[in-house]
């Protein structure tokens, strides 16, 4: 009988052991998993990281403002708050030209240039052109050497023709560049680019601070929208603005629900596809004077001048009920979270952003799909 006991009790303490060991391997495979499907995620936050680093390919800016047909009225009304890139934008659009730069001379200072369409080296290169002497010609047609670097896919820039901007007591330039090697410019292109002079020059005038020059946006080649770096540019010339103006700015972040799950469910290059429908759909709800940016991955930024946080909540109202009313074929319903801040006093662009991205994050953890506003202190 004792011997049996023993028997029995060495056979449990040996399954007690067997037990024991078996739950210290699960757990270990368990935690295996976990540390794997941690670096995956990590791998393809990573993979977003740097494919947002190399999101600084120069492609065409969209038209935004008035139509070719509206009257100068119309034209006038629409230059203020956006000033020379407006114009620009005006000119390539009418014209039917790649690019587009304007220059103002201002005495004693550097050289006011802003462009669309063209590289870093590209504006760098029409920059070192100045303000042309015209001696009395009411335009003039230039040609380059196409030695720039150009964004990928482009051919150079091979011509241009330019008219001047301002009055003779500020000399400027207002150009158009094509890159097709063969287009000449007729008496009708010089009429129509000084259309596009007469008719915003008051407003460009007024609005024209001739101090820092625009910034020279680009658009993400995913998304199509003003890209990571023209959002910072951005971003501090609104907000010079808004305190020059004594006018409130509202910043709406946004980010994509669950991006990380719908890439490994539809693969990267259909996440693309994805995003660049989103952002369609955001620059469609957005207003007039609104600046929707793609800051890299699923996030975007929306820069409203002149908005409040109601403002903004507006904004992610209109693009949430666009993506529940039309789902993605595939994927279903996608939705983001959104943070809203508005400019404070004491605000600088870190400051605001900072504030941004925090109510996000709240957004995040609150279940999703809802918008945040940042505290006003």
């Amino acid at each position: 009988m004792t011997i049996a006991i023993y028997a029995a009790s060495i056979a449990l303490a040996v399954l007690c052991i067997t037990l024991f060991f078996m739950a210290i391997r699960r757990l270990l495979v368990r935690h295996e998993q976990i540390v794997v499907t941690m670096l995956r995620r990590y791998d393809e936050r990573l993979a977003e990281f740097a494919q947002a680093l190399n999101d600084g390919l120069s492609r065409e800016l969209p038209a935004v403002g008035p139509s070719l047909d509206a009257p100068v009225d119309e034209v006038r009304a629409a230059i203020p708050e956006h000033g020379v890139m407006r114009v620009l934008e005006l000119a390539r659009e009418r014209m039917s030209a790649e690019a587009a730069v304007a220059v103002v001379s201002v005495p004693q200072k550097e050289p006011i240039l802003a462009t669309v369409g063209l590289s870093q080296a590209e504006a760098a290169q029409v920059g070192r052109m100045g303000v042309p002497d015209y001696r009395g010609a009411r335009a003039l047609q230039v040609a380059f050497n196409g030695e720039a670097d150009t964004p990928p896919g482009s051919a150079p820039i091979r011509s241009g023709l330019a008219v001047p901007l301002l009055g003779a007591d500020q000399p400027g330039m207002l150009a158009v560049l094509t890159r097709t090697a063969d287009r000449r410019f007729s008496e009708n292109d010089i009429t129509t680019l000084e259309d596009v002079v007469s008719g915003t020059r008051v407003a460009l005038e007024a609005s024209l601070e001739l101090h820092e020059p625009d910034p020279v946006p680009e658009l993400d080649p995913v998304t199509e929208l003003y890209d990571r770096r023209a959002f910072h540019a951005l971003l501090e010339r609104e907000i010079a603005r808004a305190r020059g103006a004594r006018r409130p700015l509202t910043l709406l972040t946004l980010d994509v629900d669950r991006l990380t799950t719908i890439n490994a469910h539809i693969g990267h290059l259909a996440a693309d596809q994805l995003l660049a429908q989103i952002a369609r759909r955001l620059r469609d709800v957005s207003g007039p004077d609104d600046l929707p940016c793609s800051i890299g991955g699923g996030r975007f930024g929306v820069l409203i001048p002149q908005g409040e946080t109601r403002d903004g909540e507006r904004a992610f109202e209109r693009l949430q009920s666009d993506l529940q009313e039309r789902p993605f074929h595939g994927i279903g319903v996608v939705t983001v979270s959104g943070g809203i801040a508005e400019l404070l006093p004491g605000d600088d662009t870190a400051d605001l952003l900072g504030r941004a991205d925090a109510a996000v994050g709240l957004a995040k953890v609150s279940g999703r799909d809802t918008v945040v506003t940042a505290a006003q202190r």
